[in-house]
């Protein structure tokens, strides 16, 4: 997934720029809830979403789809080596621009 190689490699990019090519993947419902993008970055550097940047590996586990949404489970070893669980809630977008692309509703722990 391009949202998770980018926040592995957040600080690669500078000013966040993991952070802000994965909120390019935020559903419009998802940015909605989230807010614009300085809000998105704050909430991702919350304990919370935090293990997610900068993490040593991940495995992402197979893609459950039911029609327009699907999940998928991804587990992490983190900066610290510690172990992190989430699962990724995504939907295929039906309005243009984004029609018929999958894109991020929500991550939560899992």
């Amino acid at each position: 997934m391009i949202q998770l190689e980018a926040l592995q490699n957040n600080d690669l990019y500078g000013d966040d720029g993991g952070i802000r090519i994965a909120y390019t993947f935020a559903s419009p419902s998802n940015r909605t809830h989230t807010g614009p993008v300085e809000r998105f970055i704050h909430l991702i550097k919350q304990p919370l979403y935090r293990p997610l940047i900068g993490f040593q590996q991940a495995s992402l586990g197979p893609m459950l789809i039911l029609g327009a949404h699907a999940q998928v489970k991804v587990d992490l070893v983190d900066a610290d080596g510690g172990e992190q669980g989430y699962v990724w809630s995504l939907s295929r977008q039906v309005a243009a621009p984004y029609a018929g692309c999958w894109m991020t509703d929500g991550v939560m722990l899992g």
